[in-house]
Parts: structure tokens; sequence; C-alpha cells
């Protein structure tokens, strides 16, 4: 009697008489975790009707990974360049290192062939945005490729690929030669 009394008070002033549970289980062993799964999941059968959960199926235990900073002596970590060990900043001189950017021409690129290739097999297309400007950054597979896409794909290319934006569609190639890469920005693309 008490309870459904402040129920009512209760309802009276907010007008809800719905309640959200979530829970979460943390054990050291995943079988104890699957065990509670189990349990739980007659829950959304056996509960007050209108009981629903935002998951499909079983809950599935999951890793918890928690940041955990901590000091490690740099002297006990190895560092190797190219196979040889590194012990200090002396130990590495420029004047025997060639710091020059990677040859990216193909002595005879072949311009026809009989096959043909999707962009995402000859390079790693990423995208992004920030108010109505969008981004597409297009990084070759291969160094070799940089030339052949720098010929094959322009701003004109691309505008056209996007026209259905609109007439206000401003493209702007820029050449990342040293990442063989290059990012289109879109102006006045979404609007």
């Amino acid at each position: 009697w008490w309870l459904e009394s402040r129920k009512q008070w209760y309802q009276r002033r907010v007008r809800a008489r719905e309640v959200v549970v979530w829970t979460s289980v943390e054990h050291e062993k995943k079988e104890a975790v699957q065990e509670w799964a189990k349990e739980i999941a007659g829950a959304s059968t056996g509960m007050a009707p209108g009981f629903t959960t935002l998951l499909g199926g079983l809950p599935k235990p999951a890793s918890i990974i928690r940041y955990v900073p901590f000091f490690y002596p740099k002297k006990n970590v190895e560092i190797k360049i190219n196979g040889t060990p590194f012990q200090s900043a002396e130990d590495f001189s420029t004047e025997s290192t060639d710091l020059s950017i990677p040859e990216q021409t193909q002595d005879s690129p072949i311009s026809e062939g009989p096959h043909s290739y999707r962009l995402e097999e000859l390079a790693f297309l990423r995208s992004g945005d920030k108010g109505d400007t969008a981004n597409l950054g297009i990084i070759c597979r291969h160094p070799s490729l940089f030339n052949i896409l720098d010929d094959r794909i322009s701003s004109k290319d691309v505008q056209e690929h996007f026209q259905y934006l609109g007439p206000q569609l401003k493209v702007t190639k820029f050449k990342l030669e040293g990442s063989c890469a290059f990012n289109f920005v879109l102006e006045n693309a979404l609007g």
C-alpha cells in the first residue's frame, strides 16, 4: 500500500510510470558473465509488460579496457631501425643516410590495357567534413601508382563525379608527393 501511494503521489507530480534500468557486470572469468547473461535473458520475457532491450539477443561479454599509464625505463627498451640495434642519437649518422623522397615514377607506365581496376584496388580512400566542406583523401597503395593516378584523377573529374551536389561545388586538388597521396577539397559540398 505504501509503495502504491508513493507511486500515485509521484505520478501526479511527474506523470510518468516508466523506469529504465541499465545493468553491467564485471568478473574476472568470462564464463561467470555468460552465466549472468543467461539468467538476465528471462527478464525480457518474464518482467513487466513493455520490457524491452536495446540490443537483440543475449548480452555478450566484452573486455573492459582501462587506461593505466605507467613509467617504463627507456634503458629497458630495445630499439631497432631496419633490424640494426639503435643505442643512442650518436649512433645515427645523417651523412650515410638517404633522406630523399622515394622515386614515384614508373619507367614506362601502361596508359591502356585489357584490365580495369576500381580506385580502392589502387589506393586507400579516406573522407571527412568540416562545416559545408568535405574532403576526399586518396593514398596510393604503391609509389609507382602516384603519377598514373595523378594523370587520371583531376579536380574536374571529381567535380563531375559529384555534380549532383550542385553547381556551387568547387573542387581543389592538392598533391602530397612525399606521401604518394592526393587530397581533394570539396567546398560547398554539404549545403
